[in-house]
């Protein structure tokens, strides 16, 4: 009884402290946490507590406003003090509970939210957490048991997963699914809702650009004066390094789970698939690509003795592994390359379900999911928007559905017999060629990298070479013409221009075996040698449904060119109320040009 009554005695206290009157700081503190100035709230309460270190209440009120800013680890500081001061009081044992659990550090959670149980055995807000935490760790406990035997990969995996561990990495949620050699995925545990941190990894775990470069053999690489022609490099000489040196490695656990080799990489392509590529530009992506790779070995090795024990096909596998799994961070104001292990691990989806950043306030990586995930399904994360091409030669997959973003090569020269050909010759440098790597759209809403990939661009260098006397003047300027930057120009300029893309994208579909419909019946029946082959069919069935569209877009155009206005606009009409591609050329060309003819 007396227990209870000093219980009582000191709840009646704590009240009295945490309802402080509003003109005092404290009060002041907690008005500001209420309206959501969270920010205000903490330096407050932080100025009230030097002025009354022995106040749990402030430390719990502090520890809840550190909770809304996502600042967990200060959240959990100032618990831990409030439960050493109030060891009685159930509260601090809850604030103690979310911060841990918000860490990702579950069983310990549990223990606290138990703590509070025993104090405050009808408090509502400590059942409630206590039953969802103690849920999670047995849906997590029975999850883990299910998926043990899934992965062949299975001792090298715990033994990554014990390293990470170890170190402070947190995944609690998530799983490694193991689906052919090749093919692995990420896969939830239980059910995870929207804003859920699914993943944290510590500065220490991740390989960054700068680690690489204070390494050995980056700094004797730095010490060489050789500049890398690519940044990737750095992290692909350190990972050979490290690969080398086996059990000493820091990062041998990492290393041990990366693929011994990439032969779903077109660039490491035989025959065998070479000749299902026929025709596309993969090939020629993929030639280059390797010709750059060697020329890097090559420069390194020249100029940096120390590198010269690797084989050149050490480097590749190096390069490869980066460049399918790295991450571009900010670190602490610096923009900089990292892997990240665990989450590279994670497949490709166009509507990803994560975010993630380097959260400078808890010093590591973070992931967070962006909606809700079911439990078992994959999670995933996007590579960004790109055509197939740039899956296919970077990443060594395709992407079903990914029209819009696919594209094809358009290589196009100033015809010799050209009226103006001395003129325009010297306003493109002497260099009559050009080479355009498009989308399936007019629209500037595309996926590009270059100048070169966007389909203005092309359009405005078609209409420059089918310019002819006053148009010139049109587009020039005092720089000169700005062969980027052309608008249509004509009727006649632009009926010439969409005869020429057609002719372009006829002789593109040429250069195939296999007309477009052989590819869609193999990709209905989808009866393959494996997925390099479909990828390989994929592919060129991108780049084929590009030329095609381009030759139906002048199909379909020139005849609207011909039109007067009068009989235009109902069919502009349509154009402007239907979104399409081909819509928007309408709408944005041609519509215009018959408008404004005289």
């Amino acid at each position: 009884m007396a227990k209870k009554r000093d219980r009582r005695k000191k709840a009646k206290e704590a009240k009295a402290k945490q309802n402080a009157p509003p003109d005092t700081i404290a009060g002041k503190a907690r008005s500001a946490a209420i309206r959501k100035d969270y920010d205000t709230a903490v330096k407050l309460f932080t100025q009230a507590i030097a002025e009354d270190e022995k106040n749990e209440k402030l430390y719990a009120n502090r520890a809840a406003t550190h909770i809304e800013l996502s600042n967990f680890e200060e959240a959990l500081e100032d618990a831990e003090v409030c439960v050493k001061l109030a060891p009685e009081w159930h509260r601090g044992y809850y604030r103690k509970g979310v911060a841990l659990e918000k860490l990702l550090r579950y069983q310990e959670a549990r223990a606290a939210f138990k703590q509070g149980e025993k104090l405050a055995p009808e408090d509502a807000s400590i059942k409630k957490a206590l039953s969802e935490i103690e849920g999670l760790l047995n849906e997590l406990a029975i999850s883990l048991e299910e998926t043990e035997a899934d992965n062949p990969d299975n001792d090298r995996f715990t033994t990554m997963v014990k390293w990470m561990k170890d170190g402070g990495c947190k995944f609690p949620k998530l799983y490694l699914k193991y689906y052919s050699e090749d093919y692995r995925g990420v896969h939830t545990l239980c059910k995870i809702p929207a804003n859920d941190c699914v993943l944290y990894v510590p500065l220490k775990y991740l390989m960054t650009n700068e680690v690489a470069m204070e390494s050995e053999i980056g700094k004797a690489i730095s010490k060489s004066g050789y500049e890398m022609r690519s940044e990737h490099s750095w992290l692909a000489v350190y990972l050979i390094q490290e690969k080398h040196k086996a059990a000493k490695s820091f990062w041998k656990p990492y290393i041990d789970i990366l693929p011994d080799k990439y032969g779903n990489m077109p660039m490491l392509f035989g025959d065998v698939y070479k000749k299902f590529l026929k025709g596309s530009y993969a090939i020629t992506m993929a030639s280059n690509r390797m010709e750059s790779l060697r020329a890097e070995y090559d420069g390194i090795c020249s100029a940096c003795p120390a590198f010269r024990k690797y084989m050149f096909l050490e480097f590749v596998w190096g390069r490869l592994a980066v460049i399918t799994r790295i991450f571009g961070l900010n670190i602490h104001g610096k923009k900089t390359s990292a892997l990240v292990p665990y989450a590279d691990m994670l497949n490709h989806i166009t509507d990803k379900q994560t975010d993630w950043q380097y959260d400078d306030k808890r010093k590591g990586y973070t992931m967070i999911t962006n909606r809700a995930v079911a439990r078992g399904e994959q999670i995933f994360d996007s590579y960004g928007r790109k055509c197939n091409g740039r899956y296919f030669v970077n990443y060594g997959f395709t992407i079903d559905n990914n029209f819009i973003d696919n594209d094809a090569v358009f290589r196009v020269a100033l015809p010799p017999n050209d009226p103006h050909y001395g003129m325009k010759l010297k306003y493109l440098h002497n260099s009559p060629v050009r080479e355009f790597q498009v989308p399936p759209t007019y629209s500037e809403d595309v996926s590009v990298l270059s100048e070169n990939m966007k389909p203005r661009n092309m359009f405005s260098f078609f209409r420059f070479l089918h310019a002819r006397d006053k148009e010139l003047m049109m587009v020039s300027s005092a720089d000169g013409y700005q062969i980027k930057d052309i608008n249509p120009i004509s009727i006649r300029n632009e009926i010439a221009v969409l005869k020429h893309v057609q002719e372009v994208a006829k002789n593109g579909l040429k250069q195939f075996p296999e007309p477009l419909h052989v590819d869609h019946k193999l990709l209905k029946v989808n009866k393959f040698m494996d997925m390099n082959h479909r990828n390989c069919i994929m592919m060129r069935c991108g780049e084929k449904e590009t030329l095609h569209w381009y030759i139906e877009l002048a199909e379909k155009a020139i005849p609207l060119l011909h039109m007067k206005w009068k009989d235009l606009k109902r069919v502009a009409a349509k154009c402007h109320q239907t979104p399409t591609r081909f819509n928007y050329y309408v709408t944005e060309v041609v519509v215009p040009l018959v408008k404004n003819q005289k």
